[in-house]
C-alpha cells in the first residue's frame, strides 16, 4: 500500500512546533491538518494519557468557544504515539496563521483552574484517566515554544530515502534482538517448569 504523509516525516529530527501535516480538498473547501508537535520523538518522554486527555478536554472546548475560529475547527485530537495533536481546520492555512490562537489556548490551559470540562462518567467515556497537574506543566512547556517560535518550529525536517533505509535496517537489526531474548526467556521457562514436573514426581514418588 501506498505510504501515507505522515509516515514520510524524518521523525528522528523532528522538533516540537506547529506543522501543516496535509491539506485537503473536501466539498470544493480547503481542510489544513496541522500537527500539533508538543514532545521531540525519542528524545522526550511522551506524554502521560492522563495529560493527554485533560488537554484534548480543555483545548478543544477552547478551541470551538474561540469567537474568531470557532466556526472553522473541525477537530482537535491525540496522537496515538503521545507525542502531539491533530487539529482540523477549514480553509487553506498555514503555520503562523494559527500561532495567536495556540497561544491563547494553550496559555489557558497552562493556567487553568476549574472543574475540567466535560469530566464526568456522563459525558466521558474514561473520566478517571486525567491528570491537570501534568497537563499544565505540558501546556505551559508547549506554551513558551509558541510565543516565540524558529523556521524549524514550523517546517517538517525532509527525510532521504538513504535515511528510510538506514532506519529500516536499525528496526529489522532491533527487532531480531528483542526476538532472540524472547526465545531465549521462553526457554528458561521451559526448563523451569521440567524442573519444577521433576521435582513434583520425586516427591509423589
Amino acid at each position: 500500500m501506498k505510504t501515507i504523509p505522515s509516515f514520510e516525516i524524518n521523525h528522528l529530527k523532528l522538533k516540537k512546533g506547529v506543522y501543516v501535516s496535509r491539506k485537503d480538498v473536501v466539498g470544493g473547501e480547503v481542510i489544513t491538518t496541522f500537527d500539533l508537535r508538543m514532545k521531540r520523538p525519542y528524545k522526550d518522554a511522551p506524554m502521560t494519557t492522563g495529560s493527554m486527555h485533560v488537554l484534548e478536554h480543555i483545548i478543544a472546548t477552547y478551541l470551538r468557544n474561540d469567537k474568531m475560529w470557532s466556526h472553522r475547527i473541525i477537530y482537535f485530537g491525540p496522537m496515538g504515539c503521545r507525542t502531539g495533536f491533530y487539529l482540523l481546520i477549514r480553509g487553506d492555512y498555514a503555520p503562523m496563521d494559527i500561532i495567536p490562537l495556540l497561544e491563547r489556548a494553550f496559555d489557558y490551559a497552562s493556567d487553568f483552574n476549574g472543574d475540567i470540562p466535560g469530566c464526568t462518567t456522563i459525558e466521558c467515556g474514561n473520566c478517571y484517566d486525567m491528570d491537570l497537574p501534568e497537563a499544565i506543566n505540558d501546556a505551559a512547556d508547549y506554551y513558551n515554544l509558541l510565543i516565540a517560535p524558529k523556521k524549524y518550529n514550523l517546517e517538517y525536517p525532509p527525510i532521504t530515502e538513504e535515511e528510510k533505509e538506514k532506519a529500516r535496517k536499525k528496526y529489522e537489526k532491533e527487532k531480531k534482538q528483542q526476538l532472540k531474548i524472547l526465545k531465549e526467556m521462553r526457554r528458561e521457562l521451559e526448563n523451569s517448569n521440567e524442573d519444577s514436573s521433576k521435582e513434583t514426581e520425586d516427591v509423589d514418588s
